[in-house]
């Protein structure tokens, strides 16, 4: 079962970044504007965070296991969609029904996991699915630059189709029944109102970063989104039976250990947006060799997944969460230090080190939400922790998307000299585009270092304020998060027995 819902994450979490590396070779098959590449990607992201709160409600209250079954086959249909698209739009409309597929399976697998094992085998059950969960991430270029060496676009939806295959099957076998006997009926007006409120604000975020932030459509979709969260509130505040159980926030355990979570999902965004930047254009690697550079993450993370439950057990919750936050901050100073002249140890041992920070400190904290959740309201609490991860991910990499441009443009700007005014406008925009145009000048090599100067710079700036993030929840974890507690009696009978 465990495995069954592993296979499921992966997948899902691979398809966030596994069609990027595929954006250039759509753009030729189906004619796909700048414009469109980015609804290509933001469309599944955007989904994910919409419906995935009214997700987990669902399967407590219809059964976790038929809603995730509906959910894998709604993935496995999508994707045939997807790689069967012969326009922009059809590929839109169908990433975006994989969005919602994600986000049915995402919660459910995190409350499947949860409400079957005991209070000793979750931890490392839930360290194990966590290690599950951030390896999709960046598994995505490495998975996708194989194929593409060999095969069309459309192999990077294809295959999903025989893997979402095999889990769907084994599911249908081996995933146990559960539900919540006294779920009550789902709020369909307050479900609508949460998933416009939270789709109004990832959109905006999302055109924030691409628009601008003065931009009227960012500022509309930001505004409807306050609005949509106001009469959701007010929804909440008289609903007979309101769609977050608000009561979960008294419990310190899934208060703090949702805030824990957020912040080690801030950093993951930060690093797997900035560093392919930096490995590519910076650098000039491949996709599959970017992806393959990625590995000690992924390497510190699957250590950390597997051996965080003796150590939660050990030390307590609130011990292991803050010494997982502190081995990220450490590695994030880490990458905080390199440069292009660095060479390439000292950005795997960072990576190393921020994989076994993420791991053990994503573990313990998932452990302490699911364990405050309880069995019955498995879905609900995953969904409420899931969805606020994804969006604390989605303002990741607008904000600090934006800190790395602002200090990347600041710092190219000495480097620009003698450039026509349209040439260094978009040398400015991105380090993409400088190392485009620099393929396409004479002298582009003295503007490709100072253009990759200014983004490492850019980049210590960012991996820097994640390290006072990281620092600060660290800090507000020993001081809130809950320490050891006292045996329940199930667990006395289990050691009796």
């Amino acid at each position: 079962m465990l495995g069954v819902t592993c296979l499921a994450m992966v997948m899902v979490n691979l398809d966030l970044t596994v069609v990027n590396v595929a954006l250039p070779k759509i753009s030729v098959a189906l004619h796909a504007s700048t414009g469109d590449l980015q609804w290509i990607v933001d469309a599944y992201s955007l989904a994910l965070a919409g419906v995935m709160l009214p997700a987990g409600l669902i399967g407590d209250r219809l059964g976790r296991r038929r809603v995730m079954l509906a959910g894998l086959a709604l993935f496995l249909g999508a994707s045939l969609w997807c790689a069967l698209s012969l326009s922009v739009g059809e590929l839109i409309a169908a990433r975006a029904l994989m969005g919602v597929s994600a986000a049915i399976v995402f919660p459910l697998s995190l409350a499947v996991v949860s409400a079957s094992f005991g209070d000793t085998e979750r931890p490392k059950a839930i360290g194990i699915l966590t290690a599950a969960i951030a390896i999709g991430l960046p598994l995505g270029p490495v998975v996708g630059g194989v194929l593409l060496q060999h095969f069309a676009w459309s192999s990077v939806f294809w295959i999903n189709v025989p893997v979402v295959g095999i889990a769907l099957a084994a599911a249908a076998v081996l995933l146990p029944e559960s539900r919540n006997p006294e779920a009550p009926p789902l709020d369909a007006v307050g479900a609508l109102l949460a998933t416009a409120a939270i789709t109004c604000l990832v959109w905006g975020i999302i055109d924030g970063a691409e628009r601008g932030w003065t931009a009227p459509a960012t500022w509309g979709m930001l505004a409807a989104s306050v609005l949509l969260m106001v009469a959701f509130a007010r929804r909440e505040h008289r609903a007979r039976h309101p769609l977050v159980d608000w009561a979960l926030f008294r419990d310190r355990r899934f208060t703090w250990g949702t805030v824990a979570s957020v912040d080690v999902s801030v950093a993951l965004y930060a690093i797997l947006f900035i560093l392919p930047q930096y490995l590519q254009s910076a650098l000039g690697d491949d996709p599959l060799p970017t992806g393959l550079r990625l590995l000690p993450l992924m390497a510190g993370l699957l250590v950390a997944g597997v051996g965080a439950g003796p150590v939660t057990r050990t030390v307590g919750r609130k011990l292991a969460v803050a010494a997982g936050l502190a081995l990220l901050a450490g590695g994030l100073a880490v990458l905080s230090q390199v440069h292009l002249t660095t060479g390439y140890v000292v950005m795997a041992a960072g990576l190393a080190v921020c994989g076994l920070g993420i791991g053990a400190s994503m573990t313990a904290a998932m452990d302490g939400v699911m364990a405050a959740a309880g069995g019955d309201e498995a879905g609900s609490g995953a969904s409420v922790n899931s969805t606020l991860r994804q969006i604390g991910g989605a303002l990741a990499v607008a904000v600090l998307g934006g800190v790395l441009s602002a200090s990347y443009a600041g710092a190219l700007r000495p480097g620009l000299t003698g450039l026509p005014a349209a040439q260094a406008a978009a040398a400015r925009g991105s380090i993409a585009q400088a190392a485009q145009l620099a393929s396409h000048l004479p002298a582009g090599g003295a503007l490709l270092h100072a253009a990759g100067t200014a983004f490492v710079d850019g980049m210590g700036v960012v991996m820097l304020i994640c390290v006072a993030l990281t620092a600060l929840t660290a800090a507000i974890t020993l001081r809130f998060l809950p320490g050891r507690s006292r045996r329940s009696s199930a667990q006395q009978a289990d050691r009796a027995a």
